[in-house]
């Protein structure tokens, strides 16, 4: 596990030539996953790249995701309000107060917005274009950062991922905001979270099939197998099946 995450990379590069690209880690192994804008043919795209190919000439990259600037950049401006207004209602209900939190004796972790820590853990390279586990790194850092919830922890500039320990395991339950300018706590129970997620991608996905294109297909295709929600309807289903 541990030799694992040290494999693990995040990279971006932007020139004004080519435009931007942020490579990420997949699950397969010696494959990335590829987001790029290219300043050139003025579109953004997303690819898989097998580094696993190295002769010369063939392929290494499968394009799953293609669109041209004008409308990527239409879609973006639509969904930020959809989004917005959507973020907003699951913040405002889910207000609690901090004896409810301590009651369900949460544990959070203070090290994801711990900046000594990270620096730590990550090396960044190449004015923080790029992100790796170090290979000394102490393990010991990171359980010294899990804590009870305290009034202490509680403040306007972090978020907190909180957890439960139970039989020697740590689950996650959610995420504790507190905002400047608004008075409480506020809780979003995991389940709650993984619901707006879903709701938030079967809008993307229904948004993208109103307009499909021959090259966002596979995006689409491998939205709708991930989803098989209810909202996708018979017609839909037979269009992406063919």
């Amino acid at each position: 596990m541990v030799e694992g995450l040290k494999e693990l990379f995040l990279r971006f590069n932007y020139t004004d030539e080519k435009g931007f690209i942020l490579n990420v880690p997949s699950l397969n192994n010696g494959e990335h996953l590829t987001l790029g804008f290219d300043n050139k043919r003025k579109e953004f795209n997303i690819h898989f790249t097998n580094d696993n190919i190295t002769v010369p000439g063939a392929k290494r990259r499968e394009f799953i995701f293609a669109m041209s600037a004008f409308r990527f950049f239409l879609f973006l401006k639509r969904f930020e309000v959809f989004y917005n207004q959507s973020i907003v209602n699951l913040i405002l209900s889910s207000k609690t107060n901090l004896g409810k939190l301590k009651k369900y004796k949460f544990i959070v972790n203070t090290f994801v917005t711990s900046d000594e820590a990270e620096d730590k853990l990550i090396h960044k390279r190449k004015n923080g274009k790029h992100w790796k586990f170090r290979e000394n790194f102490d393990w010991n850092l990171i359980a010294d950062n899990f804590k009870y919830l305290e009034e202490s922890d509680l403040n306007s500039d972090k978020v907190l991922i909180a957890y439960k320990y139970d039989k020697g395991h740590l689950s996650l339950q959610g995420f504790i905001y507190k905002f400047e300018h608004l008075k409480g706590v506020y809780f979003i129970p995991i389940r709650k979270y993984n619901r707006f997620a879903r709701y938030m991608a079967i809008a993307m996905y229904n948004y993208l099939n109103a307009y499909p294109t021959e090259e966002t297909l596979p995006f689409r295709q491998l939205m709708f197998e991930r989803l098989k929600h209810p909202y996708l309807n018979k017609q839909e289903e037979k269009s992406l099946q063919s």
